[in-house]
């Protein structure tokens, strides 16, 4: 018997002596202490099936007639191996200062009561709990189920400019929009069957000049998120070779994307990546067109905050070729005095997927970053994250394995520039995958976690 056991049980026995009225440990016959054998009754019972007859204790195997005191057979100073009646002390004879550690093996009389129920003697014991932890568990974890949506801009500067897409000085310049177009398509096919996916433009293919027409934008994604929408995600696109026309009404598309993310299921997560190629404007409570195109508008910086720290809604931020200065007081459609570059780093700091570094966002100057960039937005604003079932008693023991990968863990993880994982909390009860063992869990949609079991 456990040590804690044995003293309950010499407690509860103390204290059914103590408050027994009816019986006195003094009047039991020889002495014997009451509830075994030759000594009194208590409340009618008696330990280890000794029958209660005429308020004294006896074998019943004895018989009526037989010596109350008699041994059928046995030494009374070996306990039994059931422990239903032996004393405080493991001593038949009830010596309250016996060796504990002779006792009984199990006690069910420590949860019963003083006695047993009935006459029969039990002869097992249900196990007992410890409370320590258990060892080496593997967990086989999904990430939750994702409604991502692209936020994109679609004004009229991404077909007018042009870049060296492939860093070939021999080959013709292609317009930032095809480049996009290509690039946003080939990343909606590698996570469409594991991913929502959805599309919000700014503005619509409705906008056109000069005018509040600019920055006509739908209230609802073009295309809302579900699986497998790389193709309606692409045919929503204009064409490639497509002449755009409108500004760049971002908070209007924001906060279209976000009306749509917040009627989503509560148990999946929710992500936006946001892809422009210049600043904000159309401010919605401007009085004429200069306060519409010349006017920084601000209040993307609100939402996108707003979305992260009320609703856990992330926004990764990607750059299509952005200057680095500041813009002149021209009208031209372009907010004035404001640096394209600054705005998107605070945009990315708000939207809570910030990457380290001086440069916040993904910062794309061809085609081929254009499409690294937007893989890892992707990974980046879905997260990549795992809830364990449970917290591991070592931390430094867990391995986490996907596609029968093993990736290495490390508490400064640059994730985004690096393999492998790392805590997201405290309390270990939370993982973050990174780099190719995001891209592998995205892709394959699970992950082993083993827990303790080094």
């Amino acid at each position: 018997m456990p040590i804690a056991s044995v003293r309950l049980l010499s407690s509860a026995t103390l204290l059914v002596l103590a408050c027994n009225n009816d019986i006195d440990p003094l009047d039991s016959a020889g002495g014997a202490d009451p509830g075994f054998i030759s000594g009194g009754c208590i409340e009618g019972q008696c330990f280890g099936g000794l029958a209660c007859v005429s308020n004294l204790c006896v074998n019943p195997g004895a018989g009526s007639g037989s010596d109350p005191s008699g041994d059928p057979g046995g030494d009374p100073t070996e306990g039994p191996t059931s422990g239903t009646s032996a004393g405080p002390g493991g001593d038949p004879g009830g010596d309250p200062g016996g060796d504990p550690t002779s006792g009984p093996t199990s006690d069910p009389s420590a949860t019963s009561g003083p006695g047993p129920t009935s006459d029969s003697d039990v002869t097992t014991d249900p196990p007992l709990t410890t409370g320590e932890p258990s060892h080496c568990q593997e967990l086989q974890l999904k990430p939750p189920t994702s409604n991502l949506i692209f936020v994109v801009d679609r004004s009229g500067s991404l077909s007018v400019g042009t870049w060296d897409h492939d860093g070939n000085l021999g080959t013709p310049e292609v317009s930032k929009w095809s480049s996009l177009h290509k690039s946003l398509t080939a990343v909606s096919g590698k996570y469409q069957a594991r991913h929502k996916l959805g599309l919000m433009m700014f503005p619509s293919n409705a906008a056109s000049t000069y005018s509040w027409e600019a920055c006509i934008t739908n209230a609802s994604p073009e295309v809302a998120p579900a699986l497998d929408n790389a193709a309606a995600i692409g045919a929503a696109l204009p064409p490639t070779n497509a002449t755009l026309k409108g500004a760049t009404p971002m908070a209007s598309g924001l906060g279209g994307a976000l009306s749509s993310l917040k009627s989503a299921p509560a148990n999946e997560a929710r992500a936006m990546v946001l892809i422009g190629d210049g600043l904000p404007n159309c401010f919605y409570n401007a009085l004429d067109d200069w306060g519409l195109f010349e006017f920084l508008d601000t209040t993307v910086h609100e939402i996108v905050g707003g979305a992260w720290s009320n609703d856990d809604i992330p926004t990764a931020v990607v750059g299509v070729d952005l200057p680095d200065a500041y813009s002149p007081e021209l009208v031209d459609g372009n907010p004035d005095n404001a640096n394209p570059v600054v705005e998107f780093n605070k945009l990315a700091e708000a939207g809570g997927r910030p990457r380290p570094g001086a440069t916040k966002f993904y910062d794309a100057h061809d085609e081929n970053e254009l499409g690294t960039y937007l893989d890892a937005a992707v990974r980046a604003a879905l997260g990549c994250e795992l809830e364990l079932d449970v917290a591991p008693s070592d931390p430094t023991t867990t391995s986490v394995t996907v596609g029968g990968m093993n990736y290495p863990y490390s508490p400064n993880l640059d994730c985004s520039a690096s393999d492998g994982w790392v805590y997201t909390d405290g309390t270990h009860s939370r993982v973050r995958l990174c780099g190719a063992a995001c891209e592998a869990l995205l892709t394959s949609g699970g992950a082993q976690v083993d827990i303790d079991c080094a």
